[in-house]
């Protein structure tokens, strides 16, 4: 499992730390990262639902904590230089909001769904709530 916490924002440096313990120079494309994140949550215990159809569209991942009737709805973007980190995870968080990734999720009976806009750039991660 991972720890308490782990559906909430604030993991830009664990994810980043992971990145540049793990990766190839040579990995980075959005479908890559995408794929990262699902197994990270995958095997930290959590039910993860890759591509499935949400709201107006399909959502990158949805995280499920179904014990505390909990989720996370996370969108993935790719950046082409370290300086647009910012504007894609705003990018992302923008999609989820206009697409409605979230409203099937809570309308199935999760009491608590958290929005997060992941941006990557080679070895480094940004993570972005609505809150910012």
């Amino acid at each position: 499992m991972l720890p308490d916490g782990a559906l909430e924002p604030g993991r830009t440096a664990l994810i980043s730390d992971l990145l540049f313990d793990t990766i190839s120079y040579f990995d980075y494309k959005e479908s890559f990262y995408h794929a990262f994140l699902t197994g990270l949550f995958s095997n930290g215990g959590y039910q993860v639902e890759s591509n499935y159809e949400n709201g107006l569209s399909r959502s990158d991942l949805v995280i499920k904590d179904r014990k505390n009737r909990r989720a996370a709805v996370i969108e993935a973007k790719w950046a082409e230089a370290g300086s647009q980190l910012e504007k894609e995870c705003l990018g992302a968080l923008d999609q989820i909001e206009h697409r409605q990734y979230a409203r099937k999720i809570e309308r199935s009976g999760f009491q608590k769904v958290v929005k997060l806009g992941m941006a990557f750039f080679q070895k480094t991660c940004l993570e972005m709530g609505p809150d910012h």
